[in-house]
């Protein structure tokens, strides 16, 4: 079986001849599932009812089993600007993940001067005086939550540190079934 992804982007837009062009990609970039050729196919033989039916694209990609069930089909656009936002959760959340994007987002609402707490702030994981550096902050959010990255998600971005966790704990998830089997 092939590789399944827990996360791709559908990108439409146009080539350099200004041709229309639809692409499923994984964040990488690297091409998954069809290319142009193979969506208008789709959409002569009725699989999907349009070139942007987004939501009958994924729901075939499930089918196929190139996306998980509980995997997103998000759209190339918002999928980049999720990968370059480093603070912002953008992508859509998987149950075990509210919780920390609770957390993650709560820190962003605090009020800070140059990267540093303006004031003295209590929250569950201690208490921080003013002009402690947010960074220093965050990076307590690690023992909180033991499942997620925190320095990754500082050094790559939340939204891509989200995507590899989905990934790897799903391939995790993968190898363990194949190993029973």
């Amino acid at each position: 079986m092939s590789q399944q992804y827990m996360t791709l982007g559908y990108y439409s837009g146009f080539d350099k001849m200004f041709r229309p062009t639809f692409d499923v990609m994984d964040c990488d970039g690297n091409a998954v599932f069809a290319n142009t050729a193979v969506i208008k196919k789709l959409v002569a033989d009725k699989v999907l009812s349009n070139l942007n039916d987004r939501e009958g694209l994924e729901a075939l990609l499930k089918k196929e089993a190139v996306l998980h069930a509980d995997g997103h089909l998000l759209d190339g656009v918002l999928l980049d600007r999720a990968l370059r936002e480093m603070l912002v959760i953008e992508i859509p959340l998987l149950e075990d993940e509210k919780r920390f994007a609770l957390a993650w987002s709560t820190l962003n609402k605090i009020p800070l001067q140059r990267g540093k707490l303006t004031k003295e702030v209590k929250l569950p994981i201690g208490v921080f005086t003013s002009g402690t550096a947010i960074t220093e902050v965050r990076k307590k959010l690690a023992p909180a939550f033991p499942n997620f990255d925190v320095l990754q998600a500082l050094e790559v971005g939340i939204n891509k540190m989200l995507i590899l966790r989905r990934e790897i704990n799903f391939g995790c998830a993968q190898s363990g079934k194949a190993a029973e089997a």
